[in-house]
């Protein structure tokens, strides 16, 4: 459906050069499967394999994921709405992400998202 972007082992699944990620504790590795896309970081689009982050939040004592990023109405969504699905509440930091809004998709998956209960904040709201 997309254009080939992020390939495991290019420059372009590389995390980019300004960030600081030293203290980062995890990182979940998605989309590696030829056979089955991948949106949400809980879940391949399959919607039966888990990435394993929903084990390491609640092991960890998370309750709450904050999500920004690319794309709105795909990553950022399917994650969000999936966060929901396994226990946390979730919440999309509006002006920290992108759409790509192909044929209402960003519209489609705001409402999917308040239906989900996802809260939808702008930056300055994050508390």
């Amino acid at each position: 459906m997309w254009p080939d972007h992020c390939v495991q082992g290019t420059a372009g699944a590389d995390f980019h050069p300004g960030l600081e990620a030293t203290e980062a504790e995890l990182v979940i590795r998605k989309g590696f499967r030829p056979a089955i896309d991948s949106y949400s970081a809980f879940f391949e689009n399959d919607r039966r394999t888990a990435t394993g982050l929903a084990g390491y939040l609640r092991e960890r004592g998370f309750t709450r994921c904050v999500f920004a990023g690319l794309a709105t109405d795909y990553c950022v969504a399917f994650s969000a709405e999936d966060a929901v699905r396994c226990g946390f509440q979730a919440v999309v930091v509006e002006d920290g992400c992108r759409a790509i809004d192909l044929n209402g998709s960003l519209a489609a998956a705001m409402a999917r998202l308040r239906a989900a209960g996802v809260g939808v904040v702008q930056s300055g709201e994050i508390g």
